[in-house]
C-alpha cells in the first residue's frame, strides 16, 4: 500500500530538522577561518589550534556509528529532540568557553550530538515520507547540506570580525531552541523501545574513543617531541591496539557497533576507502588554506572566509553539472576524473609564497571546488549504488564514518608535516642567508646591497627582531607547499585503485550483446 502524503504539520518538522542538519554541519566549517584569532584568543601555540576543528570530527565518528540504534530505542522524534538539544548546550558552553582546555570539551560534546544529528536526519525522509514526497525531502536536506559548508567560511569570517569569535557558536543558539522545541511539537512521535540501549556495545565505543585519541595525539606529539619518544609511542601504540581490539570485537560481537562485513564487497570496500580519502583531503585542504592565509598571509577572519569560500561556491555552481554527468558516467571512472581533479587542484598550490594573492588562489580552488562534487556523488555511488535496500543502512554507516575518520586523522597528519618541518627549514634559511644566498634574501624583501655587505658579520638586536618573523613565514609557507604536495599525491592512491578494476575490465573478452554490464 502507497503510504499517503505528509501533512503540512509534518514538513514543518521536517524543515525544523534541515536547520539542525544546517547547524550540525555549518559547524565543521565555520570555525575554520576563525581559527588563528582564537589561537591568539586564548593564547594557545599554532600547532594545537587545530585541536579545535579535530575534536569536533573525532566527536562525530564516535557517534555516527550509533545513530542507527538511538533512532530505534528512543524514536526518532526522541532521538532528535535530544541530539539538537544537547547541540544548543554544548554550543553555548563553546561560545563563554575562558580556556582552550575548556574550549576544547565543549567542543567534543558538541560534535558527539552532531554526529547523532546529521544522519537521523537523512534516514527521516525514509522514515516520515512515501515514494511521492522523499523526491523533495532528499533535495530539502541536500540543500541544508550543501549551503552550510559553502557558507561557513564567510559566515565565520564576518561574525568573527564584527561579533567576536564566541558568536560562532552562539549563532545556533536561536535557531536551537526554535528546533528543539518546534520538533518536540511537529515531529510524530513513531516507534520507541529503549530497552535497545542495553545492546549497546559500550566496550566497543570505549575501544574506539581511545584509538582515535590515542592515533591523533601520537600524530601531535611526533614532531615535538621526536617520533620515539615516550609522549608519542605510549599514545600512538595504545591507539593502534585499541583499533585492533576494536575490529576484532566488531568481528566476534553479534551486535557489534559498526559491522565491517560489508567490506567484504569490493565496491563497498573501494568507495568507503576513496571516501576517507576524500576527507583527508578536504577537510585536510581547508585547513591548510586558512593557516597559509593566516598565519603566512596574515589575513583576519572574514578576508580568510572570503577567500576560502570560492571552494564552496565552484562545488554549488558545478553541481547541476556534476548531477547530469553521474548519471551517465560509471561510478568507476566517475571516482577517478573527481580525483584527479581535487589533486590537481592541490598540486597547483604547491608553487604559494608569501606574497602569493587571491588571484593565485582562484584556480586551485575552483578545481577543487568543482571536483568535490564529482568525488562525492562517484564514492557514493561505487559505495552504495548497487546494493540491496537492506545492506545499504549498514554500508551507508561505514561509508559516512570513513569521511570523518579520514578528516579528522587527516588533518592531525598536516600539523605532524608542517609543524615537524618548519623549524628544519628555519635554519636551514638563516644558514643560507649566513652565506650570502641572493636568492633566500629576495624572497625575503631584504635589500641586496645592504645584504652583500652586512651578511658575513654578526647580525645586531634590530635587524634579528626584523628578520626572525620574515624568517618564519617563508620556513613555514615552505612547509604548507611540501603538504600541498602530499595531499596531492594522496589523490594518486583513489585514482589508481579506480583505474586498476577499469583495466582489468577492459583486458577481458567483451560480453555478447545484450549481456553486458560495468560494475
Amino acid at each position: 500500500m502507497t503510504r499517503a502524503r505528509a501533512s503540512g504539520l509534518v514538513w514543518a518538522g521536517f524543515a525544523l530538522m534541515c536547520v539542525a542538519l544546517f547547524m550540525a554541519v555549518l559547524d565543521v566549517q565555520i570555525v575554520l577561518t576563525a581559527l588563528p584569532t582564537i589561537q591568539q584568543a586564548l593564547h594557545i601555540d599554532a600547532d594545537a589550534m587545530s585541536w579545535i576543528q579535530t575534536s569536533y570530527l573525532t566527536a562525530e565518528v564516535i557517534t555516527i556509528p550509533l545513530s542507527g540504534l538511538l533512532t530505534r530505542a528512543l524514536g526518532l522524534r526522541g532521538c532528535l529532540v535530544l541530539a539538537v538539544a544537547g547541540f544548543t548546550l554544548a554550543s553555548l558552553a563553546c561560545g563563554i568557553s575562558d580556556g582552550f582546555a575548556v574550549l576544547i570539551v565543549a567542543r567534543t560534546v558538541q560534535g558527539l550530538f552532531g554526529g547523532v544529528i546529521i544522519p537521523c536526519v537523512f534516514s527521516a525522509v525514509f522514515l516520515l515520507f512515501g515514494p511521492r514526497d522523499e523526491p523533495l525531502a532528499t533535495g530539502m536536506a541536500g540543500i541544508a547540506a550543501m549551503l552550510a559548508p559553502t557558507l561557513g567560511p564567510w559566515l565565520g569570517g564576518w561574525l568573527t570580525v564584527h561579533a567576536g569569535w564566541p558568536w560562532l557558536f552562539f549563532i545556533n543558539l536561536g535557531p536551537g531552541i526554535v528546533a528543539t522545541l518546534g520538533m518536540a511539537w511537529l515531529v510524530p512521535r513513531g516507534a520507541s523501545a529503549p530497552a535497545l540501549l542495553r545492546q549497546l556495545d559500550r566496550v566497543g565505543l570505549v575501544l574506539l574513543a581511545l584509538a582515535m585519541v590515542g592515533i591523533e595525539v601520537a600524530l601531535k606529539e611526533g614532531p615535538q617531541t621526536g617520533w620515539t619518544g615516550f609522549a608519542t609511542l605510549l599514545p600512538g601504540l595504545g591507539g593502534i591496539a585499541a583499533l585492533g581490539a576494536f575490529v576484532m570485537r566488531c568481528l566476534h560481537t553479534p551486535l557489534p557497533l559498526v559491522d565491517p562485513t560489508a567490506l567484504g564487497d569490493w565496491r563497498v570496500a573501494l568507495g568507503t576507502g576513496c571516501n576517507a580519502v576524500l576527507g583527508a583531503t578536504l577537510y585536510g585542504s581547508t585547513y591548510l588554506m586558512v593557516v597559509f592565509l593566516g598565519l603566512v598571509r596574515g589575513l583576519d577572519a572574514l578576508a580568510i572566509g572570503q577567500t576560502v569560500v570560492l571552494t564552496g561556491a565552484a562545488q554549488l555552481i558545478s553541481a547541476p553539472v556534476a548531477v547530469w554527468a553521474e548519471k551517465r558516467v560509471p561510478p568507476l571512472p566517475f571516482c577517478l576524473i573527481g580525483f584527479a581533479l581535487f589533486g590537481l587542484g592541490c598540486w597547483a598550490d604547491v608553487r604559494l609564497t608569501p606574497d602569493s594573492g587571491w588571484q593565485a588562489l582562484i584556480l586551485p580552488q575552483a578545481l577543487r571546488g568543482c571536483a568535490l562534487m564529482v568525488c562525492i556523488l562517484g564514492t557514493t555511488r561505487l559505495a552504495l549504488g548497487h546494493l540491496a535496500a537492506e545492506a545499504v543502512a549498514n554500508a551507508s554507516g561505514l561509508f559516512n564514518l570513513a569521511r570523518n575518520l579520514g578528516g579528522a586523522l587527516g588533518i592531525a597528519l598536516i600539523d605532524s608535516v608542517l609543524y615537524g618541518q618548519t623549524p628544519g627549514r628555519f635554519t636551514a634559511i638563516v644558514a643560507a642567508l649566513q652565506h650570502g644566498n641572493i636568492a633566500v634574501a629576495s624572497a625575503l624583501h631584504l635589500p641586496i646591497e645592504d645584504f652583500l655587505a652586512m651578511h658575513d658579520q654578526p647580525l645586531d638586536a634590530d635587524t634579528r627582531t626584523l628578520l626572525e618573523p620574515l624568517i618564519t613565514h617563508l620556513a613555514l609557507c615552505q612547509s604548507i607547499t611540501t603538504t600541498w604536495m602530499v595531499l596531492a599525491l594522496a589523490c594518486v592512491a583513489p585514482v589508481v585503485a579506480c583505474a586498476i578494476p577499469l583495466i582489468r575490465n577492459g583486458s577481458r573478452k567483451p560480453a555478447p550483446l545484450g549481456n553486458r554490464g560495468f560494475s
